[in-house]
């Protein structure tokens, strides 16, 4: 025998004003959700641009190991304190020029179409190549 106490323990006050409440059976179909006319989710394309974000990332982090290597092997010394500070600020930039691509190619393309930002990662992959670590040290 259930007292009425026992069955306002299993409800929530107010369930009845709440928007978010639903009373019976969820809709499951997504027409019951999105009314007569329901839009095609984009998560299949969401998720095949999250894969590629993920390759081109992978890309970009190997070409920024690629210019570490490189700029371990060079032997090259300049001839004054100016150039040589140069040239260092220069490997420094080589080395983090992919993960500044990277980043900054997905913080200014944010509100374009996803074919434009793929064009300009893909214009990074051919432009910033560590071509010293591809092409290995020429005597």
């Amino acid at each position: 025998m259930a007292s009425d106490r026992d069955d306002d323990a299993l409800t929530w006050g107010g369930e009845s004003d709440d928007p978010s409440y639903l009373d019976g059976a969820r809709p499951t179909t997504p027409a019951d959700v999105a009314g007569p006319e329901p839009e095609v989710p984009a998560s299949a394309t969401a998720s095949t641009l999250l894969v590629a974000y993920g390759i081109f990332g992978g890309v970009y982090l190997l070409y920024l190991v690629g210019w570490v290597i490189s700029v371990q092997r060079d032997t090259f010394t300049a001839s004054g304190l100016f150039f040589e500070i140069m040239y260092q600020f220069g490997e420094f930039l080589a080395i983090v020029s992919p993960a500044l691509w990277f980043g900054l190619v997905l913080l200014l393309t944010r509100d374009r179409r996803p074919a434009l930002r793929v064009v300009w990662l893909v214009a990074g992959i051919v432009l910033l190549a560590p071509w010293p670590f591809i092409l290995g040290s020429v005597s």
